[in-house]
């Protein structure tokens, strides 16, 4: 059976995101997951061993809280999907049986109403950017809210994809944390500057010249490195990951008083947009999403812009 999940990845391999061939490399062949586990306690070992009703079982197994706490129905519907794609795997190629010839029966599981993050208000935004301790911090969060990259997207930035001189000033999105060369929707794009942040260009080419690494012990074209006080400790700068800009939110968050992550930055700088006038579909291409649905979601109404708007409407 695993021999046949592995030939599945080699296959995808063409088409699919190295995160989405780790995921499911993790839900289905990590030796101590549940998957794994489960398939050993009923003696499964061959790709016939796996039939749609033992799928059922193990799919509703997951659910059972009777057995313990249960998964979330959204990890249940991974690991459904994944399971999925190795029986369509298994009827397209020879030699692998037909034993999850009628996977599609098996019924997704009820999913709960999406619960949106909620965006910033303006006076929270200009808290949170005031109550950055040192400019590098500062200019991580504006930029978050200038062209709301994604947080994998931000710690895989490299100085030759800044065009801060160019009119307007631009950033060249290649690629996240997780793979180098492709984007969460495989597509590069370019994004430049929300007017109310148009100085940070200006800032940050400043930064980068003086400030980000003034002493040129770090190789790398990362854009943001680590922390200055580990560097007077005799320690080499690296690049700032996922958890590194997690926990500068936290800080934030704690010294301002107001609650965010990455994500809530996101939503910010994508309601921020909507409110000024910007098309969908032109925040669909400059937020990276691959369906216009995608740009409701980040949508964070607020009562007083609502009324402005519907005030001031030309109706």
């Amino acid at each position: 059976m695993n021999g046949a999940i592995e030939a599945m990845l080699n296959v995808r391999a063409l088409d699919w995101a190295s995160t989405q061939l780790a995921n499911c490399r993790g839900y289905l062949l990590t030796p101590t997951g549940r998957f794994q586990l489960w398939c050993r306690a009923r003696a499964i070992d061959t790709i016939d061993d796996l039939t749609t009703d033992r799928l059922l079982e193990f799919l509703g197994s997951l659910a059972d809280r009777q057995q313990g706490p249960g998964l979330k129905p959204a990890t249940i519907a991974k690991y459904r999907s994944h399971l999925r794609a190795l029986a369509h795997f298994q009827a397209a190629t020879s030699g692998y049986g037909t034993s999850l010839a009628d996977i599609d029966r098996i019924p997704k599981p009820r999913m709960p109403k999406l619960r949106i993050a909620r965006a910033l208000g303006r006076e929270e935004e200009r808290r949170v950017v005031a109550a950055c301790a040192t400019r590098r911090d500062r200019l991580i969060i504006e930029l978050f809210l200038a062209t709301g990259v994604r947080v994998s997207e931000m710690g895989a930035l490299r100085l030759p994809r800044l065009q801060l001189m160019a009119r307007p000033p631009r950033i060249l999105v290649v690629g996240s944390v997780h793979d180098p060369d492709c984007t969460k929707n495989g597509r590069q794009r370019v994004v430049t500057f929300r007017k109310s942040y148009a100085h940070v260009p200006r800032a940050l080419s400043d930064w980068i010249a003086r400030e980000r690494d003034p002493q040129e012990v770090w190789l790398g074209d990362e854009l943001f490195l680590s922390e200055t006080r580990g560097r007077r400790e005799g320690q080499t700068p690296k690049p700032m990951g996922i958890w590194g800009f997690e926990q500068l939110c936290q800080r934030v968050s704690a010294a301002s008083g107001v609650h965010f992550s990455p994500h809530v930055l996101r939503h910010t700088w994508a309601t921020r947009l909507v409110d000024g006038g910007l098309m969908p579909l032109h925040l669909m291409e400059a937020g990276g999403w691959s369906s216009v649905e995608m740009v409701r979601r980040y949508y964070s109404a607020n009562d007083d812009e609502v009324l402005s708007a519907v005030a001031t409407a030309r109706a």
